[in-house]
């Protein structure tokens, strides 16, 4: 019988088994990855295209391009296509990125076979019609000017600037006006240069039985693209000399604040060694960042920081909102906390603490198959070991104090610092 009065035994994870995919190298040099589990009666399919922001020679034509395929095929209009999936209580969106352009669709098992007919004419037989293309960029003309009205989203478009150069791919979000010249032509140009099998990766995972299994290798031998090969990455990393920028808005009476610099690669050695330095600096409720910024200055409701992993490249930032008038307290705070980790070793028990949440909540971020196929994604396009993950929860573990100063010293070089700041100048 459970005894209640004792509490449970705490063991160590010394490693994660991550549940692998059977690998199909289709007839039309697709690969399909499926990862099956039946404890949901659920599939999710994946479509993930090498069409992302690096591929554009004219600004926003990978992301309305994405947008447009939903807007009429060949064999179906918009309204057709919205209706058979909501018929079957599925979802079918797009994610677009830096690098890549995600089609994902969620479904019960059991209509995979009357889903997949319309989530392949999506995929290769759009008409881009001239009526919706002019709707949809003029939505996104409107959410562009309500969205440069937001001190986040200008902190954080400066911030990318200054690390990449105005005209990377990698910068966030958009200039004022910068969609105003995209064409219907820009967008299906970038459809039929850039949407091919070549690179294509498809990963299905959930209920997935054999006549699933066998349905899918069917129906996706025979996708067909625009383009017989990727298209080129259209980006050179060219940073600016300035380490600062500033929006004003007058009337606000608060700043966001980001700050930070380019990080190693996430194949790189050191990579897992800093998500635990992160994690100490801004990554959690208790971390450094939030105890002195929030907790004890009280200039704002919260801080964080992040490590923000690409393709080609990693980018390490700090970021807050604040009053205004504690704008430069607040950057001289950060640049103290960053000064402690790199002048004092940390205190065991703070990193006991810190080394016991990463790995709960990674465990916890592993719960579902479809999460533990997120991070099988990561694996293959990031082009990582298989052993990432185990690599990651050991790293955890045996990282030292000393490492976390090195690291410090080494990765977080305050006259590096890119800062960013849109607001109302502090007077």
């Amino acid at each position: 019988m459970l005894d209640r009065t004792k509490a449970p035994e705490i063991k160590e994870i010394d490693a994660v088994s991550l549940q692998v995919a059977e690998v199909s190298h289709l007839s039309n040099g697709v690969k399909l990855h499926i990862i099956k589990s039946e404890t949901q009666p659920v599939v999710r399919l994946d479509f993930v295209f090498k069409a992302g922001k690096v591929y554009e020679t004219v600004k926003g034509a990978s992301d309305l391009s994405a947008k447009m395929l939903f807007e009429g095929t060949t064999n179906y209009t918009a309204k057709q296509i919205a209706e058979t999936i909501a018929y079957y209580g599925a979802s079918f969106d797009n994610n677009h990125g830096y690098d890549r352009s995600e089609y994902t669709l969620y479904c019960l098992s059991k209509y995979v076979p009357d889903l997949m007919p319309v989530v392949l004419d999506v995929l290769q037989n759009p008409v881009f019609p001239a009526e919706e293309f002019a709707i949809l960029k003029n939505r996104n003309q409107q959410n562009l000017k309500i969205q440069r009205q937001k001190n986040n989203y200008l902190a954080t478009h400066s911030f990318t600037k200054l690390i990449y150069g105005k005209d990377h791919p990698y910068v966030f979000g958009y200039d004022e006006g910068e969609l105003d010249a995209i064409s219907l032509e820009d967008v299906k140009s970038f459809y039929n240069n850039n949407y091919s099998l070549e690179g294509l990766e498809i990963f299905a995972c959930g209920a997935i039985s054999e006549d699933v299994e066998d349905l899918l290798i069917k129906e996706l031998s025979g996708l067909k693209a625009p383009s017989q090969m990727p298209g080129k990455v259209h980006f050179v990393t060219d940073g600016t000399k300035d380490t600062s920028a500033f929006d004003e808005i007058k009337d606000s009476l608060q700043s966001s604040i980001r700050t930070g610099l380019t990080f190693p690669h996430i194949s790189h050695p050191d990579y897992h060694k800093l998500t635990v330095l992160n994690e100490i600096l801004g990554g959690y409720f208790g971390s450094r960042l939030m105890r002195n910024i929030r907790e004890d200055k009280g200039y704002t409701y919260g801080i964080y920081s992040t490590i923000s992993p690409k393709e080609k490249d990693s980018m390490f930032y700090i970021g807050t909102d604040v009053n205004y008038e504690v704008t430069n307290k607040t950057i001289a705070e950060i640049r103290k906390e960053i000064k402690l980790l790199q002048d004092e070793l940390i205190e065991e028990d703070e990193l006991k603490t810190v080394q016991s949440y990463m790995i709960g909540k990674f465990l916890n971020n592993i719960a579902t198959i479809f999460e533990q196929a997120d991070k099988y994604k990561r694996i293959i396009l990031y082009n990582l070991t298989p052993e990432f993950y185990s690599n990651y929860l050991t790293t955890i573990r045996t990282i030292t104090p000393q490492e976390i100063q090195e690291l410090a010293i080494t990765y977080l070089d305050t006259n590096n610092l890119k800062t960013a700041i849109a607001g109302r100048k502090a007077e």
